[in-house]
C-alpha cells in the first residue's frame, strides 16, 4: 500500500480539523487517531482505498513548526503576510508543497467583516495557491439584548469579487456558501439552490488525487453569481446592479471600461465615517467628489468609486488646490479608483476589516484601473512619521499598510492628526506565481505554548460522547466564536451565537466549555487556557462562571434536532437542565507550587497543567469541587496514547 504525508497548517486546532473533516467528508471515509499521535500534534490516517493511504499531521498555529508559509506566499508574489486559515500540504521526496488554502468565517457577512477576508484570497492568488473561502449565509444580528433583530447579508459586490479574480487569474478563489445555524426556513429554502459544500468535496478531493474538477469550479461559480444576483434582487433600493448585469460583467474584458458605458444609472454616494475626526481639507475632497457623479464598483455604499472620464482633469485640478505641495502624476492612459480607507479608530488604533479594501476593488477591477488610496483616519503621529521615514518598512511592519502599499497604485494621506498632507506613488508589483511553492520539509521542532495547551483539551474532550462528553465550545487563539452549545440528551443541540468576550456582568467568555451529562443535572467544564500559569486573570474562576449563567439566561439563537439540520430558534422559552459549573484554568506546566498559587488566585476549582514532550504529562490540582475530575480524566486518557496524569 502507498502512503502519502500530508500537512494542515492550521490558524489554531479547530481550523485544523475543519480540513480534516473536508478530507473524510470527501473521500467519505473515517479517520482515525494513529498510535505517534501526541495531545499536540495529532496524527491522523484516511485509507482511500486498497492501495492508498493518507497520514494527515495537524500543525496548530502558524509559523511554530519550522515552517512560515506566510513568508513563503510573499516570497513568492503574495501581498499579505497574513496567513488563510488553514493550508493543506504535501511531502514528496524531502519537500513539502502547498497544496490548498482555506478560509473560514463564521462571523455575520455584512459592513466591513464582508471584505476583510479578500486580502488573504487575493494574496494567495497571486502567489499561484488556490483558495477555498467557506462562509455562511442567513446569520442574524442581536441587538444589546440578545434579541434577534434581522438577518444580515453581504454586499453583493463582495462574492462577485471573488468570480472577477478567479476568472483572470490561473489558479482559483472560490467562495463556498453555507447556511449559517439562526438560517430562518423561509431563507433556508430561498439559498438552497446556492449552497456548495457538497460540491467542494470534489475540489478538495481532485486537488489531492490530482483529477480534473473544472466543471465543479464551473458550478461553484455559477452558485455565487445566483447568490449575487438574489442578493441584489432583494435589496429595497437599486443601488447595486441586477439581473444579467452581473453576468455580462464578469464575461467582459475590462470591468473598468464595462462600468464606464454600463452603470451609470448607479452614482456613487457613501458616507464617511461619522464616528472619527477627519481634516477641512478631507471635507472639502470627499464633497467635490461626490458632487461629480462618480461611477461604483456595482453597488453605490461601497467606499470605493471610479472617477468619470469627464471629470479626470476636474479632479486633477481639485487635487491642485486642495494639496497645492504636492505633485499628482497619474497615468492618463487608465481609469482611476479612489478606494477611501478611515483605518484607524477614534484612538488611533488599526481597523483590522479595512486590510481588505484595496485587495476588494483590485480584484473586481484588475490591473488595467489604478488605483488611488485616500486614508484620512486619525493615526496615532507614530503612524505618519513611520511612513515618512520609509513606506516599505511600515508595509512589512503593519498588516494595513501592507494591504494598502502592495495592492494599490497611489496613496494620498489627508488624516486631522497628520500636520503635513502626504502622497507616494508606490510602485507595486503585482504578478501572478505560476510555480508550486515548495520548501525543505521540517521536523516539528517548537517550543510550546497556549496553542498547544487548547490542542490538548480539544483532544481530550472532544468525540467523547460515549463518555456522556460533549464539547461546548473550544475558542483558541484566533478563533471566531462561533457560537456555545447546549445538548440536550445528546440528540438536540441549542446555540448561542455572535458571543461577546465580555458579559454584561462582568463575565468573562472561556475558551473552552465541555458538558458532562447526567441523568439528573448537567456539569459544565468552564476552561480558561494560557501558556503559563501567571497569565490567567486574579478570580477567573468566578468570571468564567459568571459568563456561563449570565448567557443561559437569554434563549439560544439557533437549534438542531436529531432530525432536523440547523434552524432560527423561534420559541419563547428553553428548559435547561439543573446544571453545576466548574470553573478549570489550564497552562503549560512549569512547578508544583504554580499550581497551588493559581488555584487560589484565581479562585478556581481545577488546575490542568500539561508537561509536553515524548509523553505528555497531565498535572491536575482540584479542591473538593472538582475532586471527581481525576477518575473521569483517567478513564478518558486510558484510551489516548502517550498520555499520562499526575495528581497533584
Amino acid at each position: 500500500m502507498t502512503k502519502r504525508y500530508l500537512r494542515i497548517h492550521g490558524d489554531n486546532i479547530v481550523e485544523c480539523e475543519r480540513t480534516l473533516l473536508l478530507l473524510s467528508q470527501a473521500f467519505g471515509k473515517e479517520v482515525q487517531l494513529m498510535p505517534e499521535s501526541s495531545l499536540y500534534m495529532p496524527v491522523y490516517e484516511l485509507v482511500i482505498d486498497e492501495e492508498e493511504t493518507l497520514q494527515i499531521d495537524l500543525l496548530a498555529g502558524h509559523g511554530r513548526w519550522g515552517v512560515d508559509i506566510a513568508t513563503a506566499i510573499m516570497n513568492s508574489g503574495g501581498v499579505l503576510r497574513e496567513g488563510a486559515d488553514s493550508y493543506l500540504t504535501e511531502i514528496i521526496n524531502g519537500k513539502e508543497q502547498i497544496l490548498l488554502a482555506m478560509e473560514y468565517c463564521s462571523a455575520l457577512p455584512a459592513g466591513n467583516n464582508a471584505w476583510q477576508r479578500n486580502g488573504r484570497a487575493y494574496s494567495s492568488l497571486l502567489a499561484g495557491v488556490p483558495y477555498l473561502y467557506y462562509a455562511e449565509i442567513g446569520g442574524v444580528e442581536l441587538d444589546e439584548n440578545r434579541a434577534v433583530k434581522a438577518p444580515r447579508f453581504p454586499n453583493p459586490v463582495v462574492p462577485f469579487s471573488y468570480l472577477t479574480a478567479t476568472k483572470r487569474m490561473t489558479v482559483f478563489c472560490i467562495p463556498v456558501y453555507t447556511a449559517h445555524p439562526s438560517i430562518t426556513e423561509v431563507l433556508n429554502n430561498k439559498f438552497q439552490s446556492i449552497f456548495g459544500y457538497s460540491d467542494s468535496l470534489e475540489i478538495v478531493k481532485g486537488v489531492i488525487l490530482k483529477t480534473n474538477f473544472s466543471k465543479t469550479i464551473t458550478t461553484l461559480i455559477q452558485k455565487a453569481l445566483s447568490l449575487v444576483t438574489l442578493l441584489s434582487n432583494e435589496r429595497r433600493a437599486t443601488d447595486t446592479l441586477r439581473n444579467d448585469e452581473w453576468a455580462n460583467l464578469l464575461n467582459t474584458q475590462s470591468s473598468g471600461e464595462w462600468l464606464k458605458k454600463n452603470s451609470s444609472h448607479l452614482i456613487w454616494k457613501k458616507k464617511t465615517a461619522d464616528k472619527v475626526m477627519v481634516s477641512n481639507t478631507f471635507r472639502q475632497l470627499f464633497a467635490s467628489v461626490l458632487a461629480f457623479d462618480c461611477l461604483t464598483v456595482g453597488a453605490k455604499d461601497l467606499p470605493i468609486c471610479l472617477i468619470p472620464t469627464n471629470k479626470r482633469k476636474d479632479f486633477e485640478l481639485l487635487l491642485k488646490r486642495l494639496y497645492p505641495k504636492m505633485k499628482f502624476t497619474f497615468d492618463p492612459k487608465k481609469q482611476l479608483a479612489i478606494v477611501w480607507i478611515t483605518g484607524f479608530k477614534p484612538r488611533g488604533d488599526d481597523s483590522r476589516p479595512d486590510r481588505g479594501l484595496t485587495p476588494l476593488a483590485r480584484m473586481v477591477l484588475g490591473n488595467d484601473t489604478d488605483i488611488l488610496t485616500v486614508v484620512y483616519g486619525p493615526a496615532k503621529q507614530s503612524t505618519w512619521q513611520a511612513f515618512i521615514n520609509s513606506p516599505a518598512q511600515i508595509a512589512k511592519d503593519n498588516g494595513l499598510w501592507q494591504s494598502i502599499l502592495n495592492v494599490c497604485d497611489y496613496v494620498l494621506v489627508d488624516s486631522a492628526t497628520c500636520n503635513d498632507k502626504l502622497f507616494y506613488k508606490t510602485n507595486s508589483q503585482r504578478k501572478e506565481n505560476a510555480a508550486p511553492i515548495v520548501f525543505p520539509y521540517q521536523k516539528p521542532d517548537i517550543a510550546f505554548s497556549e496553542h498547544d495547551t487548547d490542542s490538548a483539551i480539544h483532544l481530550i474532550f472532544s468525540r467523547k460522547e460515549q463518555f456522556g462528553i460533549y464539547e461546548s465550545l473550544c475558542n483558541p487563539p484566533g478563533g471566531d466564536w462561533s457560537g456555545i452549545s447546549y445538548f440536550e440528551s445528546g440528540k438536540n443541540e441549542y446555540r448561542w451565537t455572535s458571543l461577546p468576550r465580555v458579559s454584561a456582568v462582568g463575565g468573562k467568555r472561556p475558551d473552552h466549555i465541555i458538558q458532562l451529562m447526567g441523568n439528573t443535572q448537567n456539569i459544565f467544564l468552564s476552561i480558561e487556557s494560557k501558556q503559563k500559569g501567571k497569565d490567567l486573570e486574579d478570580n477567573i474562576g468566578v468570571n468564567l462562571k459568571t459568563y456561563i449563567n449570565d448567557l443561559f439566561k437569554d434563549l439560544p439563537t439557533a437549534y438542531r434536532t436529531a432530525t432536523k439540520d440547523w434552524r432560527l430558534f423561534d420559541k419563547d422559552k428553553l428548559n435547561i437542565k439543573q446544571y453545576s459549573i466548574v470553573s478549570i484554568g489550564a497552562f503549560i506546566y512549569s512547578n508544583e507550587a504554580d499550581l497551588h498559587t493559581q488555584l487560589q488566585r484565581g479562585k478556581l476549582d481545577i488546575i490542568f497543567a500539561f508537561e509536553f514532550g515524548r509523553d505528555t504529562i497531565l498535572h491536575i490540582l482540584s479542591n473538593a469541587s472538582g475532586n471527581f475530575i481525576k477518575d473521569l480524566l483517567k478513564q478518558i486518557c486510558a484510551e489516548i496514547n502517550g498520555v499520562k496524569i499526575q495528581i497533584h
